[in-house]
């Protein structure tokens, strides 16, 4: 096949930015061939999902791939593809994959459509994802983020449901876009958090380096353009925003475990919970939502961090008996003088 270790090397990342522009050019005149990258860009998505990308010989799985589709029988096959990566399930969604055997040719031609991504990280876990272009993003608790199969070739956009910090990898070709609910942020190469959990009205977007734009989704006017150690928080149904400068590390300290209030609402330390440690918090009385709360976790476990809540604010809480095992209920009331 010709040139194939480029196109290995182009959907791996291990590439210089000016041989992965050249490259992209000769998939898109055809100069390279386009069939062998969907097949390369296929078998990377099956690895990097059920194991760190570094661990394998990329070219040698893929070309095994091929050969247990080579052997099979039947001329047509429909495989519906769920992937585990740590607590973050990824899945294609919508489209099937079709693998038409030509016997008569030595080779038989594969095609492959994948349609969308879908990276789920579940209450209870953090977790950590190499895009194709070589971006690296940790999911919050409770976040999803989807791309479609075009992306590094034709196009950088996300979406994001949740919270996300991204080290974006710098393409000249292509901008990264994350789309989160009516704002898209537009960046070329940086670090930054994003944080757009449904339900929130708020979309808090923090710049570590580099440089982000933020557009608006319906008209893709310029709402506000960020510089390191900025933060804009943008209430979405106002549809208008505070910039203010930020400590950093107080808003992407979480990718570490870290869980960090500063004269954060009830509201939010609630929500923050129920997402970390899987539990369900029930509110029995609305004077709870009236404290605010400032403390720094790591290691302490729910019952140590409720604890200090009661200690600190005029709340107390108590755990009740649930038949499903799976989470948790947590009562929370307001504790007078």
């Amino acid at each position: 096949m010709k040139d194939f270790k480029n196109i290995v090397n182009l959907v791996t990342g291990n590439i210089s930015p000016e041989n992965k522009d050249k490259i992209l050019t000769d998939i898109t005149t055809g100069k390279e061939d386009k069939n062998a990258f969907r097949k390369v860009k296929f078998a990377w998505a099956i690895l990097s999902s059920t194991k760190k990308l570094q661990d394998y010989d990329v070219e040698k799985s893929y070309l095994l791939l091929k050969d247990r589709i080579s052997q099979k029988e039947q001329p047509l096959f429909k495989i519906e593809t769920f992937l585990k990566y740590a607590a973050v399930f990824v899945f294609l969604v919508g489209i099937p994959l079709f693998f038409y055997l030509n016997k008569q040719k030595t080779e038989p031609p594969l095609t492959i459509e994948l349609k969308n991504t879908l990276v789920v990280a579940e209450n209870g876990q953090i977790s950590k994802i190499i895009l194709p272009d070589s971006s690296i993003v940790w999911l919050n608790s409770g976040t999803t983020l989807s791309y479609n199969s075009g992306y590094s070739f034709d196009n950088r956009d996300l979406v994001l449901d949740g919270q996300a910090y991204l080290n974006v990898t710098k393409s000249k070709k292509f901008p990264l876009v994350v789309s989160c609910k009516n704002l898209k942020v537009k960046v070329l190469g940086t670090k930054f958090d994003v944080s757009a959990y449904p339900g929130d009205d708020k979309i808090k977007v923090v710049l570590e380096t580099g440089r982000v734009e933020l557009f608006k989704t319906n008209d893709n006017s310029l709402v506000y353009e960020l510089k390191p150690g900025e933060m804009v928080e943008y209430d979405t149904r106002q549809k208008k925003g505070v910039l203010s400068q930020v400590e950093t590390n107080n808003y992407t300290n979480w990718k570490e475990g870290y869980l960090i209030f500063q004269d954060t609402p009830m509201k939010e330390v609630i929500e923050q919970l129920e997402r970390k440690f899987n539990v369900e918090m029930v509110v029995k009385d609305s004077e709870v939502y009236k404290s605010v709360f400032n403390a720094n976790f790591k290691d302490e476990n729910l019952n140590e961090i409720l604890n200090y809540i009661e200690y600190s604010c005029p709340i107390q809480y108590e755990i009740l008996e649930n038949n499903n095992l799976n989470k948790s209920i947590i009562e929370l009331n307001f504790k007078s003088n």
